[in-house]
This record gives structure tokens, C-alpha cells and sequence, in this order.
């Protein structure tokens, strides 16, 4: 069985000026686009708390499988 924690999982991210998705793993973004480039790296919550400060959406995306 895999461990949730060491999945990826992508995150929906609405602005009012930007929508835009990141990716976490263990906790940590892993990935990111562009205009949130900078949180890689970084805790996943502080990043959301970060972005819900400012007014947005932050959600995770429903886990899929991934075909091999």
C-alpha cells in the first residue's frame, strides 16, 4: 500500500487575476507554475495560508490513477 504522504498530489490555486496548479509531495511543493515558482520547496500549508490570505481558492484535485 502506498502512503498518501509520499504521493503527488496537484492543487487548484483560483486568483482573481491568475488560476494556476502546484504539486505537493510529503508535504512539500514539489512543482509549481510559473507565477508560484517561488514556493517550491516549501510547506504545503504555509503555502496554502499564504495564497488563502490573499483571497484565494485552494484546493486539492481528485487523486487519479496514472496509467503505466
Amino acid at each position: 500500500m502506498t502512503d498518501s504522504l509520499s504521493r503527488e498530489r496537484c492543487i487548484w490555486v483560483s486568483q482573481p487575476h491568475a488560476t494556476f496548479g502546484i504539486v505537493t509531495k510529503g508535504g512539500r511543493v514539489v512543482d509549481a507554475a510559473p507565477i508560484a515558482g517561488w514556493s517550491i520547496g516549501r510547506d504545503e500549508r504555509s503555502v496554502a495560508e499564504y495564497f488563502r490570505q490573499r483571497g484565494a481558492e485552494f484546493h486539492p484535485l481528485p487523486q487519479r490513477e496514472m496509467a503505466e
